[in-house]
């Protein structure tokens, strides 16, 4: 049996592929260029590792969101609302699944 934070680190390992191979990369890109630091230099691999950060973290947090209303009004620290957060993760990333297969 998984524990919670197993699945949070299953979670967090599909987020990250998912901004890695997201097709919707071209369209983070630009917005990373803006939100970028001006520590970093705005060569294409900051570029694209900047949009990999932004895609990664957008998928964990709007996967997110239905695990924390399942877990506010159905059952409260359940291991049931990780698997709804694995199961809204999965399916946001299931564009860039398709890309790769």
């Amino acid at each position: 049996m998984l524990d919670r934070q197993t699945l949070l680190l299953v979670v967090i390992g599909l987020c990250i592929f998912n901004g890695i191979f997201s097709p919707y990369l071209k369209i983070a890109v630009p917005i990373s260029v803006a939100l970028m630091p001006e520590l970093f230099p705005r060569t294409l691999e900051w570029v694209l590792f900047w949009a990999s950060i932004l895609l990664a973290s957008a998928t964990l947090l709007f996967s997110g969101v239905p695990a924390a209303l399942y877990e506010r009004f159905v059952e409260r620290e359940s291991l049931a609302s990780m698997w709804v957060w694995l199961g809204a993760a999965a399916l946001l990333s299931a564009p860039a699944v398709a890309r790769i297969v």
